[in-house]
């Protein structure tokens, strides 16, 4: 397929539109970069707070990244993969800098990060919050960005996944506990909202990964993964005294099993059908 002409006029509109905006990019990427080799250096608490703003950077970046591919195709009617590329990678490298402090396990304590968390007394509840929901926008934001057809779809499910994990080790679940339900706390508000939107992520990436599953891959590591965000989710509804939801999430974690066996039955069966007839043909 030959590459579209664009009219010399339309770059040129394009390029100086642009602009301003390319220099203040560049000029963010090699901050979050510079932050990010600098996080290297030693091991201390400063050290993950500048992980931290490195990965705050980086999201920065996706935007004006989206924001310039969103003028190619008003202008030029065409999209900058280079700019949406690298909009993947700078969120992608974003959460290995915070996985890199508070971890990527899925089926951790839910207090195992308590010490670490605590340490870092400017990361309160409010700013967390942000932190996750610009995540989640910048993934939202790309994903849009590249369209309904895009090779890149189903990456975008694996993206929400990690999203949902760090939420939950991020998240100071024993003093938060206690918190959220007193009005009297100066942080009450902001702990139930980020609560709120821990158990929303999580319920819809599961989903997520049910739909990859159903529509694309038939893998079933893709199927496990949501049942994994699930039985999380189990987690926090029970530390929450959520006796009613937790129920009704395990309820639905046995639905999912129970479809994952009868497909894995069927494939079997698929797979023993047609070895019985190639052997017949061979007779």
């Amino acid at each position: 397929m030959p590459l579209k002409q664009i009219p010399k006029e339309k770059k040129e509109a394009y390029n100086a539109i642009v602009k301003d905006l390319k220099e203040q990019v560049d000029l963010i990427q090699k901050r979050a970069q510079h932050f990010e080799r600098e996080s290297i250096r030693s091991k201390d608490l400063n050290s993950n707070y500048k992980k931290i703003v490195a990965a705050i950077l980086y999201l920065d970046t996706v935007q004006i990244y989206c924001k310039m591919n969103e003028y190619s195709v008003q202008i030029m009617d065409i999209k900058n993969d280079l700019y949406l590329s690298t909009s993947r990678k700078n969120i992608y490298q974003a959460i290995k800098l915070l996985e890199a402090i508070f971890g990527f396990v899925v089926d951790s304590s839910l207090t195992e990060n308590e010490e670490i968390i605590r340490s870092f007394k400017l990361l309160t509840p409010k700013r967390i919050l942000h932190l996750l929901k610009k995540m989640e926008y910048c993934i939202a934001l790309v994903e849009l960005a590249e369209g309904e057809n895009s090779k890149w779809k189903w990456n975008f499910v694996e993206l929400y996944g990690k999203l949902a994990v760090l939420g939950k080790n991020i998240i100071n679940f024993k003093e938060y506990v206690n918190k959220m339900y007193n009005p009297s706390d100066k942080f009450y508000e902001d702990i139930n909202q980020l609560i709120a939107f821990e158990k929303k992520i999580l319920e819809s990436s599961a989903q997520k990964y049910r739909t990859k599953y159903e529509l694309s891959t038939r893998d079933i590591n893709d199927m496990n993964k949501g049942i994994d965000l699930l039985n999380l989710l189990v987690r926090i509804n029970i530390i929450l005294n959520e006796q009613e939801q937790a129920q009704e999430t395990k309820k639905t974690i046995e639905k999912w099993k129970e479809k994952l066996e009868m497909d894995i039955k069927k494939k079997e069966d698929e797979i023993k059908k047609a070895k019985q007839a190639e052997m017949k043909r061979k007779k």
